[in-house]
C-alpha cells in the first residue's frame, strides 16, 4: 500500500478538481492514460477537452422523448432563444398535470379491474384472466408511478444529465434508436393483439370493459372499448419502456463500475510491486462512493417498481403457462393462442432483464469492494 508507481499519481499530488482549487469531494478526474513512450509520465484522461459534450440524457434522446410522450420522464427546462423563465416554467407545469393525471387514471384502472369477479366465476380461463388483468394492471400503475416519481424529483437527472465520453458518444443515439425501436414495435405488436381481442372476438374479452358488461350491460360496447384499448396501450407503454429504460441504467452503473476497475487494474499492471498507494486508493473510493451514490439515489425510487416487476412476473409467467397447456383447447383461435405466446415472450424477457439486471451491478459492486479492500 505504501509503495508509489510512477505511473499513477504520487502520493503527495494535489488533485485540481475545480477550477485549480484543491478538491477532491468530486473525483471526476479519476482515469489516467499511461504514454507507452514516457511511462512516467500519466495524462489524465477527463483533463482533455473532450469533442463532443453530449449528455446521457442527450444521447439517450430517442427513447427518453417516447418516456416522456407517456408521462414517464420529464427533463429540466432548458434556456432557448425567445423563451422567458415563465414560459419554460408554464410548460414544466402543463407537463407535470398531464403526468399526474396519467399516474392518477392508471391507479383508477387497476382498482376498475377489481370489480372484474361476479359470483358465477368457476376456475378456468376466464377467471385466469381476470388474475392476469388486474396483476398487469397494479404493476402498470406502480411502474408510472415510480418513473414519475424519479422524474420529477430530480433523482433520473442525476444520472441521464452525466457527461459522457467521446468513445460513447457516438454510439449513443443508434445505441437509444435501437432500444426505442425496438420498444415501438412491441408495444405496436401489443396494442395490435388487444385491439382484435376487444373488437374482433365478439365480446371475448368483454370483462376487461369491467364494471361494464360485467355489472352493468351494454348493447353497443364501442365507446368503452375504445377506451380500454388506450388504457391498454398506456399500460404496455409504462411496462415496456420502464423495463427498458431501467436496462440502460443498469448498463450506464455497470459500465461505470467497470472502469474503476480497470483503473484500478491498470495501476496495478503498471506497478511491478502490484501495490497502490494510499492516495490512489482513496481516489477509487471516492469514485466508487460516487457512483453507489447515483445507484442509491435512483434504487430509492425504482425499487419498489422493480420489486413489484419481478413480482407480477413471475405470477404472469405461471398464470400464463398454466392457460397456454391446460386450456389451449378453449382459445378461440390461433390469433387469440399466438397473443398468449408473444406476451409469455415479452413477460418473461422482462422478467430475465429485471433480475439480471440487479444481479449484474451487484456484482461489480462486491468486485470493486474486494479489490479496493484488497489493495
Amino acid at each position: 500500500m505504501t509503495a508509489v508507481s510512477p505511473n499513477i499519481f504520487p502520493s503527495d499530488a494535489v488533485l485540481d478538481m475545480e477550477g485549480g482549487r484543491g478538491r477532491s469531494s468530486e473525483p471526476g478526474r479519476l482515469f489516467i492514460k499511461i504514454d507507452p513512450e514516457k511511462p512516467q509520465v500519466a495524462v489524465i484522461i477527463d483533463d482533455v477537452p473532450p469533442k463532443s459534450k453530449m449528455t446521457i440524457e442527450e444521447g439517450l434522446y430517442p427513447l427518453l422523448a417516447s418516456m416522456k410522450l407517456f408521462g414517464l420522464y420529464s427533463s429540466r427546462p432548458r434556456s432557448a432563444a425567445g423563451d422567458s423563465q415563465e414560459k419554460r416554467s408554464r410548460k414544466q407545469t402543463a407537463y407535470l398535470v398531464y403526468a399526474v393525471a396519467i399516474v392518477v387514471v392508471m391507479w383508477i384502472n387497476a382498482l376498475r379491474m377489481f370489480s372484474a369477479f361476479t359470483h358465477d366465476d368457476v376456475f378456468g380461463l376466464a377467471l385466469l384472466h381476470k388474475f392476469s388483468g388486474i396483476i398487469w394492471a397494479v404493476q402498470c400503475a406502480i411502474a408510472q408511478s415510480a418513473f414519475c416519481a424519479a422524474s420529477f424529483s430530480g433523482r433520473l437527472a442525476t444520472v441521464f444529465l452525466q457527461v459522457m465520453e467521446d468513445s460513447c458518444a457516438g454510439h449513443a443515439r443508434k445505441f437509444s434508436a435501437f432500444f426505442a425501436v425496438l420498444s415501438w414495435t412491441i408495444v405496436g405488436l401489443g396494442a395490435a393483439f388487444f385491439a382484435y381481442g376487444l373488437f374482433v372476438t365478439d365480446g371475448y374479452m368483454d370483462n376487461m370493459l369491467t364494471p361494464f358488461q360485467t355489472h352493468i350491460p351494454v348493447s353497443h360496447p364501442l365507446f368503452p372499448r375504445i377506451v380500454a384499448w388506450l388504457l391498454g396501450s398506456y399500460q404496455m407503454s409504462a411496462f415496456i419502456f420502464t423495463q427498458t429504460t431501467t436496462l440502460v441504467l443498469t448498463m450506464v452503473f455497470s459500465t461505470q463500475f467497470k472502469k474503476v476497475i480497470a483503473a484500478l487494474g491498470q495501476c496495478l499492471d503498471n506497478n511491478g510491486q502490484r501495490q497502490v498507494s494510499d492516495s490512489d486508493i482513496e481516489l477509487l473510493r471516492q469514485k466508487h462512493q460516487q457512483i453507489s451514490m447515483n445507484v442509491d439515489h435512483v434504487d430509492d425510487c425504482l425499487m419498489f417498481s422493480n420489486a413489484s416487476a419481478f413480482c407480477s412476473q413471475v405470477s404472469s409467467v405461471i398464470i400464463l403457462l398454466y392457460s397456454l397447456v391446460f386450456y389451449h383447447s378453449l382459445m378461440i383461435n390461433a390469433v387469440f393462442t399466438t397473443s398468449y405466446v408473444f406476451w409469455l415472450f415479452v413477460i418473461t424477457v422482462g422478467l430475465v432483464m429485471t433480475a439480471a439486471g440487479g444481479i449484474t451491478v451487484h456484482h461489480y459492486v462486491s468486485q470493486l469492494n474486494v479489490l479496493l479492500i484488497n489493495g
